[in-house]
């Protein structure tokens, strides 16, 4: 068993040595959101193609079942818990896309391209040290979200879909279809809450990205001033302390130039960016705050059962992403004011 173990560990260890080693550091971001029908960037042929816009045709299919299912309980109900579960859902639902629509940009091409772009102070190993800390980061946090989310779609598999009929599918009040079909149909369910998180950790991780370029600028600027504080001229008046002190001129100039030019590239991009970040703010604040009240609710109502874990795991979700999504939108701040 720990011989077994130790291998796992092992290939575990070399599959995310590959991942930080690989000069593209969104290879997994676009592996993620291509499996969650955000976007296709392969050139292939036009029958995979197609097959994929039909994979993403089924989920929106499922998007319209529910606001089926919504109209349904308010034109044949008197008003109930299930159409409220229901509501609450189609509030995630619309969340999840919006996010999608904010976050799919022509823009967000260019940027992965310049912050893949690491000639800038290439050369120096603590800097290249730093870059890989931040992809190993990234590509940790990018497999961690997913697995749990995976977690919550199982809990909510075992419980919430087999108790509860309105996260069924189902036509004109009775569920349609068997087990399997009931399955599916949360797995899809879940899908979308799912993207409604997962979109948050791609915008995080082009973030974190973002912060670890920043700091580099700003750390080689502090070379600079040590270099400068460190400057003694020569005391004599050689030719060659003349030439000597030439080159240190010429050379901290080039560097300083270069230094300049990658802050303004950076202040640029992260300029850009903010078409993507103005928008998802908006709606990371208040559509989050609105769906940790609307769970708080049902927890409230219902008390801590098998049914609500799902909730409170959700809830916890939403927290931690306010959270980091503050923490580091302050981060980058006091970096750009340096």
């Amino acid at each position: 068993m720990a011989s077994f173990a130790s291998s796992i560990y092992r290939k575990l260890n070399d599959f995310e040595r590959k991942f930080a080693n690989d000069p593209d550091q969104f290879i997994l971001l676009r592996h993620l959101t291509f499996l969650f029908a955000i976007r296709y960037d392969s050139p292939s042929g036009v029958l995979r193609r197609a097959v994929w816009y039909g994979y993403r045709s089924v989920l929106m299919c499922v998007f319209g079942s529910y606001c089926y299912k919504a109209y349904w309980h308010m034109t044949h109900s008197a008003y109930s818990f299930p159409m409220f579960n229901i509501l609450g859902t189609l509030w995630i639902f619309a969340g999840a896309l919006v996010r999608v629509i904010v976050f799919n940009r022509s823009v967000l091409v260019r940027l992965e391209r310049f912050l893949n772009d690491r000639s800038f102070c290439d050369v120096v190993q603590e800097y290249r040290t730093a870059r890989n800390g931040v992809q190993r980061q990234n590509n940790r946090y990018l497999l961690a979200i997913p697995l749990i989310l995976l977690l919550e779609t199982f809990i909510f598999l075992g419980s919430n879909l087999i108790v509860q009929p309105e996260f069924m599918l189902v036509y004109s009040g009775h569920v349609v279809g068997g087990l399997i079909v009931q399955l599916l149909y949360g797995c899809t369910t879940c899908y979308w809450g799912s993207l409604y998180v997962i979109v948050f950790s791609f915008i995080y991780v082009m973030l974190n990205a973002f912060r670890g370029e920043m700091l580099i600028v700003v750390q080689s600027f502090n070379n600079i001033n040590q270099l400068l504080d460190q400057h003694r001229p020569l005391p004599d008046a050689s030719d060659a302390s003349i030439a000597q002190e030439r080159k240190f001129w010429y050379e901290l100039r080039n560097l300083l130039k270069q230094n300049i030019q990658r802050h303004v590239e950076l202040l640029e991009n992260l300029e850009a960016f903010r078409k993507i970040l103005a928008p998802f703010s908006f709606i990371q604040y208040y559509g989050s705050f609105v769906l940790i009240a609307y769970y708080c609710f049902i927890i409230t109502y219902k008390g801590l059962t098998s049914l609500t874990v799902v909730y409170i795991g959700f809830i916890m979700f939403l927290v931690v992403e306010s959270y980091l999504f503050c923490r580091i939108i302050s981060t980058i701040n006091d970096l750009v004011s340096f």
